[in-house]
């Protein structure tokens, strides 16, 4: 998607730097060149190489679209990185202690050298200016969007789909997003539990590669009997992800905190109506689309559930509103905007 609104672009040749046998499929395109990377290098030997493919390509910009890890400290040309979020320095407690400390440590040294920072949204770009006292004219603001993929989709194909893929018979309520402590799903469960005998046994749905928070998840789930209600699907293949959205009867994401949040948009992209935390970016996002709940107080998630699905019209007016605020999101713009920052930083090296 996002090599393919590249290779529109005439004026500019570009070179996509990636490891080696990789299952992504590149566009091809006279202005689009890819060189792969040798897997499983590291961090030393990645800087360096890199450093020459700038070097030999005479590369104008080098952007990293994921945090700016790796990217070398001594610079040959304009650097931007795009830096989503800053969780690790939020909220340590919620990432994997590698992960924290290579963020940690290499982060405010990137920052220190780049020329632009890309980030998703308007609170990504307030977090980091306040957090690193990071010049705000310095960072952008490029929103994500959902893939085409996400769609309204035919209801019989949807409930054949999802019954023979994964044993769904019955309505649910739909979550997204990984197992982390700051994804709330302790607070979604329990609110869920507390509701689950007035919502004629809608059940709760939750894929998702099942990682080192999962067993306290798993194990409030038996512990307050649960088990029947509560479906862990593990890792499902992005190809199936549609079928879940189209097949949910709501859609809820009460994390904590969230850089942009892709899976409400892709919901709402599906015609599911959907409530999400009114924290950090959510707001700015999806705006009056979702219902928005206190993340914080297991009632008000309980209760904001309760009142969609009882509502059989505000539902209905939700699922609209949320499908109409999607198509506003697209890579197409993301694209659009990423280029004129380009153009903005070559200008300013010339």
């Amino acid at each position: 998607m996002e090599s393919s609104c590249y290779a529109s672009d005439k004026q500019n040749e570009y070179l996509i730097i990636w490891p080696d046998k990789s299952e992504i499929e590149f566009v091809s395109a006279e202005n689009i060149n890819i060189n792969l990377l040798p897997q499983q290098l590291d961090k030393f030997w990645e800087e360096i190489m890199i450093k020459e493919i700038i070097i030999q390509n005479d590369i104008d910009i080098y952007h990293v679209p994921q945090n700016g890890i790796g990217i070398p400290l001594s610079k040959k040309c304009s650097y931007i990185i795009t830096l989503h979020d800053i969780i690790p320095f939020r909220l340590p407690e919620t990432v994997g202690p590698g992960y924290l400390k290579i963020f940690t440590k290499y982060v405010p040294k990137i920052l220190k050298i780049v020329d632009s920072v890309i980030t998703v949204s308007e609170f990504s770009k307030k977090d980091i200016c306040e957090f690193f006292d990071y010049n705000p004219s310095k960072v952008f603001v490029t929103h994500s969007a959902p893939e085409d993929i996400y769609k309204p989709l035919d209801k019989q194909e949807v409930e054949s789909t999802l019954k023979q893929r994964f044993g769904i018979d019955f309505p649910y309520i739909l979550y997204v997003g990984g197992f982390s402590p700051r994804k709330n799903l302790t607070r979604l469960i329990k609110a869920y539990n507390m509701i689950k005998d007035k919502i004629d046994s809608i059940h709760l749905v939750i894929p998702g590669k099942l990682s080192r928070s999962f067993d306290e998840v798993r194990n409030l789930v038996i512990e307050l009997g649960l088990s029947e209600y509560v479906h862990f699907l593990s890792y499902v293949e992005v190809e199936f992800m549609p079928y879940l959205y189209n097949g949910a009867t709501l859609f809820v994401y009460p994390s904590l905190y969230k850089g942009f949040g892709l899976p409400p948009l892709e919901a709402m992209a599906c015609k599911v109506p959907t409530i999400a935390s009114n924290t950090t970016s959510m707001p700015e996002v999806l705006k009056d689309a979702a219902l928005l709940v206190d993340p914080y107080s297991t009632l008000d998630i309980a209760e904001k559930i309760l009142f969609v699905l009882q509502n059989d019209n505000f539902r209905k007016d939700l699922s609209e509103k949320g499908y109409k605020l999607a198509k506003n999101y697209s890579w197409e713009k993301t694209i659009s905007l990423t280029l004129t920052i380009y153009q903005q930083i070559f200008a300013l090296k010339s």
